[in-house]
């Protein structure tokens, strides 16, 4: 069986063109080999796993190399590549600063400088994780990074220049390296499937790039993850199982329910992801996240920041479309303030379930309300009637946008004063969209948006009543017969058949102090009591405002029902006095042995 190489290290690249994501490193390295102006100290600093120690390595081959092909690749055939090659190079030196950064450590490195390289031109020292030197090992290690030997070149990596004292760094030319972008990861894991002959949904690889997080190494342990535990092709199901990330397929529901007002569906949707064992936190940051990227895709200009497959982003535009720029950026203003107040929660779900009420009513907010708008014809109508010539400039029907954002002071009278801002509160400049007759094409688009700091409770409120009125007028007149009805209909529905038995056992008798259900014992009682869902739909479908709607026993309405007579619980004593009835030679044993009872 042959060993198992990851792929990090299987497709570790050779040359500067095989290097990802750093074309500035490798060009001003192969442009400084070209002209043979090479510094003799390099700092590679950047975040891990994005090639520093891999660029040090190919330096360190081209500069011993005995063949150089185009000047900077190395030839891999001379003597010098294969020694490196084979990890047998004399002339190459690692040494890794975590484990060897004291100032002995610094002056065995000194004495080795001072002997020249067996083979080649160059002797090349690769010190990883340099920040981790103590002080006294940097200051023992000055001299010799500042004037070293004319065939001594030092290569110095890590990923915390900040802890490197000035004096190392002013010694040092220094390549700062970046992350590497999602599309250039996707490109080389395609690359490595392909080699492996692995298929791979390119969403899949998607996923694996962002989850990276700009680290090609870390994109490659986590390919190699997947591969292991997959059959056959790597597919988006399995890199969210594998890797335990909640599906964007969510977000896309929420979102969708938000824009129908659809609070249950919300709740149920998150009460979901928290059984499958995602926390609030995730949750909160996964929609900020998904309402960011609807965001980006509102504008031509911002789509190319939107680091997704194709028919992902094909998602993302269809629904941006239907969300307006309001919706999204006071989304992500709740969102935000959510997750700040998540770390001080003690009651994480709560106060993730209130931040999703928010939103789900969020649209209310930013409308006027129905009694605005009816002063507002109101007064155009006294308008028209006072005056018997028409003003000037009239506003023509169209003109006026169809969603008008309501002004700081109509926010503040609606208000209530717990939850008004502070005075000191930012509030934005306009609140109200201006229109003229000059700006009749740009009214059909959104003019202005409204970031508000704290949610306006008050707006919610009104929203709220003004849909419990709208089912009030739905509702019908009760009546026994349409009642027995429903309850029927429930009953075909339910699946538990003892359910079924304990509904069926039921006497319905309408009063005018409301409906009431008779049952014949306790313990159908309970059944009745908590399906909650039927005692709710009794009361959204019929009008039962001020009235009750109670379940009482009343074993005498069921003469055909067996009575229920709960067993007495029999003490010690109770035992003995009804065995001695049966035998009185045990009261005799017991006068015998002088025995008694337990509560004598």
């Amino acid at each position: 069986m042959s060993q198992f190489i990851v792929s990090a290290r299987k497709y570790r690249p050779q040359k500067f063109d095989e290097v990802i994501g750093q074309q500035h490193v490798a060009a001003t390295l192969k442009n400084a080999l070209a002209k043979n102006q090479l510094a003799h100290a390099f700092l590679f600093c950047g975040p891990r796993g994005v090639g520093k120690t891999t660029c040090a390595r190919i330096l360190a081959k081209v500069l011993n190399c005995q063949n150089l092909q185009n000047g900077a690749d190395p030839c891999n055939e001379c003597s010098s590549c294969q020694a490196f090659n084979d990890n047998a190079s004399f002339n190459i030196l690692e040494l890794d600063a975590a484990s060897n950064n004291s100032v002995e450590h610094i002056r065995t490195l000194i004495e080795q400088v001072r002997f020249q390289p067996q083979q080649g031109k160059y002797k090349i020292f690769i010190i990883d994780e340099v920040h981790m030197l103590s002080q006294q090992a940097f200051n023992a290690f000055l001299k010799t990074l500042e004037e070293p030997p004319p065939y001594a070149i030092f290569i110095l990596a890590t990923t915390e220049k900040h802890k490197i004292i000035p004096t190392i760094l002013s010694r040092c030319q220094i390549f700062d390296f970046k992350r590497i972008e999602v599309d250039h990861i996707v490109g080389q894991l395609q690359h490595i499937a392909q080699a492996e002959g692995t298929k791979a949904d390119t969403e899949a690889l998607h996923v694996i790039a962002q989850k990276a997080d700009g680290a090609m190494r870390d994109a490659l342990s986590i390919y190699d993850k997947i591969a292991s535990s997959t059959a056959e092709d790597i597919t988006y199901k399995d890199v969210v199982e594998n890797l335990n990330i909640l599906d964007y397929d969510y977000f896309f529901k929420i979102v969708n329910s938000i824009l129908q007002e659809d609070l249950p569906s919300i709740l149920v949707l998150f009460s979901q992801i928290i059984r499958q064992g995602f926390d609030p936190e995730q949750v909160v940051l996964g929609l900020a996240e998904h309402m960011r990227e609807l965001l980006m895709a509102k504008n031509p200009k911002t789509l190319q920041l939107l680091q997704v497959s194709d028919q992902l982003q094909k998602r993302y535009l269809d629904q941006s479309v239907l969300c307006s720029q309001n919706l999204i950026v006071n989304s992500l203003n709740i969102l935000n303030q959510a997750d700040i107040n998540l770390l001080r929660s003690k009651n994480k779900r709560l106060h993730t379930e209130i931040a999703l009420t928010k939103l789900c009513y969020l649209s209310h907010a930013f409308l006027p309300s129905s009694t605005q708008e009816k002063k507002t014809l109101d007064l155009s109508a006294n308008n028209k009637k006072a005056s018997p010539n028409p003003p000037s400039n009239p506003v023509k029907k169209e003109e006026v946008a169809p969603q008008t954002i309501r002004s700081a002071d109509e926010v503040q009278e609606e208000t209530p004063v717990s939850t008004m801002p502070k005075p000191d509160s930012p509030l934005p400049d306009e609140s109200v969209a201006q229109h003229s007759p000059s700006s009749k094409t740009k009214d059909k688009k959104e003019k202005s948006f409204l970031i508000t700091p704290s949610f306006n409770i008050g707006s919610i409120s009104q929203a709220i009543r003004k849909e419990e009125e709208l089912k009030k007028e739905s509702k019908s007149e009760a009546s026994l017969a349409g009642i027995q009805s429903l309850l029927n209909d429930y009953i075909e529905k339910e699946e538990s058949n003892a359910t079924k038995t304990a509904l069926k056992n039921t006497d319905l008798e309408l009063k005018p102090t409301g409906l009431y259900i008779y049952v014949p014992n306790t313990l159908v009682k309970d059944m009745v009591q908590q399906e909650a869902p039927l005692l709710q739909l009794f009361r959204d479908s019929f009008d039962f405002e001020g009235k009750d709607v109670r379940v009482i026993i009343d074993a005498d309405k069921f003469p055909d029902q067996e009575k229920f007579t709960p067993k007495k619980i029999l003490t010690n004593k109770d035992k003995y006095e009804m065995m001695a009835t049966e035998n009185a030679n045990l009261i005799k044993l017991k006068n015998a042995l002088n025995l008694k009872s337990d509560n004598e």
